[in-house]
């Protein structure tokens, strides 16, 4: 015992090793910085060669890394990474009276959301400390889930910020559903968020923080330790609310030169004040597999003070007996997912195929404030799409430069990082609260 105290303890040389060598790989990558690549294809073996050599490092998102313009899509952070790609799916969730079909609703609002997920990979730009996002969508009133004007889906990820619409201040025939995201931290890279349609008094909060591993064959995007879900309230039934925990998304395709992104694990959706819960578990996709269905789940009813912090780790498989299930569903996330509740005719629950991203109406740049999403990152982006690449990362690089300037310039007079759209104190329970003053430009 007297001799631990001069005895360094074994894991403290693991660790020391371990940031050294994260160290010697960020330095690699980033004399990746003025690669030229020509084509998708180029394009895909540059990002290979960047990440082969991140093997193994625990998550790729906390080194920051910053690739270069020819390996990005001209889209920023924000903006991309909202869950409204169906708005008119997000507003249906109030129209029942039914618990159990409002949980349906949501489990439809919920896959959905996925629906990027479906086309080409995206690489968006890294948000800047304080950048924000506004953005609306003007859904119509006659517009329910299972609407039959969806159109042919669209990759529109990539476009999309060059597809500027700007919607009425007042609508008669449609509903509002609104966006408003701030990045409240840079280290780790955490934004906040709230939809809400105030008309159907429905709202949408939470926090988006991501890690991401790579192994080789693939690499794996799940939830960071900050995002706890997105908290679904409906302040019309009494505040009923859902939590609805995100996927894990595994890239695969390396080999094949051809990425598309799989869900696996689980997820879940649980409503206290109904005491309903879904939980949603998603089948490892093979290339030569001839399953049809990748994904299955059930809701079911639950006793909240008895198994109310148990679901999060339940597989299907873990539902007890005791848990009336009252619907099954399942398919293809990415196709057709059909539901059934129990004693009825199996149904449609969401048609992936058909949707496409609906269209947000953003103010035009030259109303946006200096920290809004387009306003920061379109002097990259007008660059990337002339292809001056080159121009485009030098760009870049100034932002990322200035970021630097300004976070040491905070350090030096002893200051932190203050949000100005939410309040501070959104860790602890991933449910972020905008502030009375919000300066909120939509």
């Amino acid at each position: 015992m007297g001799k631990s105290a001069n005895v360094t303890p074994r894991n403290s040389v693991s660790a020391d090793s371990e940031a050294q060598r994260q160290k010697m790989q960020m330095e690699t990558v980033e004399r990746t910085e003025d690669i030229q690549v020509d084509g998708d294809q180029s394009k895909f073996s540059a990002i290979l060669n960047i990440l082969r050599k991140l093997v193994g490092v625990a998550d790729i998102i906390d080194m920051h890394l910053s690739l270069p313009s020819q390996l990005l899509d001209p889209i920023p952070n924000l903006e991309y990474w909202n869950y409204m790609e169906s708005p008119e799916h997000f507003i249906a969730i109030t129209e029942s009276d039914d618990e159990i079909e409002r949980m349906v609703a949501v489990l439809a609002w919920w896959f959905s959301k996925l629906l990027k997920h479906t086309g080409r990979v995206h690489k968006p730009f890294n948000s800047v400390l304080g950048e924000r996002f506004f953005c609306h969508w003007d859904v119509p009133c006659s517009a329910t889930s299972g609407s039959s004007d969806v159109s042919r889906r669209e990759d529109t990820a990539s476009s999309s910020i060059t597809n500027v619409s700007v919607g009425t201040d007042e609508t008669v025939d449609k509903l509002r559903v609104e966006y408003i995201t701030e990045q409240v931290s840079h280290h780790p890279p955490v934004s906040a968020f709230t939809y809400r349609c105030s008309e159907r008094g429905i709202e949408a909060v939470g926090i988006d923080h991501i890690k991401a591993k790579f192994t080789g064959l693939s690499a794996t995007v799940a939830p960071g330790s900050e995002s706890k879900g997105i908290f679904v309230t409906l302040k019309q039934r009494g505040n009923e609310t859902y939590k609805c925990t995100h996927p894990t998304g595994s890239i695969v395709g390396w080999l094949r030169g051809t990425l598309k992104v799989q869900m696996i694990e689980n997820s879940y959706i649980v409503c206290a004040k109904s005491g309903l819960a879904a939980v949603v578990e998603f089948k490892e996709e093979r290339w030569f597999s001839k399953d049809k269905g990748n994904v299955s789940g059930k809701v079911f009813r639950y006793n909240e003070s008895i198994f109310g912090d148990k679901i999060a780790s339940w597989r299907l498989k873990d539902i007890p007996k005791t848990c009336e299930v009252v619907a099954t569903f399942g398919g293809s996330w990415d196709q057709q997912v059909t539901v059934q509740r129990m004693k009825e005719p199996e149904r449609l629950l969401i048609d992936m195929a058909a949707l496409r991203i609906a269209d947000k109406s953003v103010k035009p740049l030259e109303e946006q404030g200096d920290l809004e999403s387009r306003r920061v990152w379109e002097p990259v982006a007008s660059k990337m799409r002339q292809g001056k690449f080159a121009e485009a990362s030098r760009t870049k690089r100034a932002i990322e430069e200035n970021q630097r300037t300004l976070a040491a310039g905070r350090k030096e007079r002893g200051e932190a990082f203050v949000p100005a759209l939410f309040k501070p104190d959104y860790s602890a329970s991933g449910r972020p609260e905008l502030l009375d003053n919000a300066p909120i430009n939509m």
